[in-house]
């Protein structure tokens, strides 16, 4: 009886062991990325909005998919994570740098393989190609939006 006690005891102080140490490191999302440095895309935000590995947020250029909470959203932002999430991007930077709220506002590339070979994916184009988002101008940033809605 005393044996089965002590044991009790000592698989209940593990098991709490266990739950304190992943409440308090959890940070209520899975692994950020599969990838390391500046240029891996740890988390989309949405449909047009991701966040790198150095903090900075991304806003896709010459692209607007539906804001959270709207119609096609979920899927907008589950197809943009399919395709960068977890991965290195190429950002290339039209006329402006940054969006009001601070946001990078950049051109997106991901390297994708295609059977033997690799190409790499203009990311905002696809979303539009595939039905996610509308071509959208703002402001001076128009260098690629024409080849986007094409």
């Amino acid at each position: 009886m005393r044996k089965a006690v002590t044991i009790s005891i000592i698989l209940l102080a593990v098991l709490l062991g266990v739950f304190f140490y992943v409440g308090f490191n959890y940070e209520g999302s899975l692994p950020e990325a599969f990838c390391e440095g500046d240029n891996c895309v740890v988390r989309v935000i949405d449909g047009d909005t991701f966040i790198l590995g150095n903090n900075e947020s991304v806003r896709l250029l010459c692209v607007n998919a539906p804001e959270i909470g709207k119609v096609g959203s979920d899927e907008a932002a589950a197809f943009l994570s399919s395709l960068i999430e977890g991965r290195e991007v190429r950002l290339e930077r039209d006329v402006s740098d940054r969006d009001k709220y601070g946001r990078l506002l950049r051109y997106v590339y991901v390297n994708v393989s295609s059977g033997s070979e690799e190409q790499e994916l203009f990311v905002n184009r696809e979303l539009v190609h595939e039905g996610f988002a509308e071509v959208y101008i703002y402001g001076d940033d128009v260098e690629k939006c024409r080849e986007i809605g094409e």
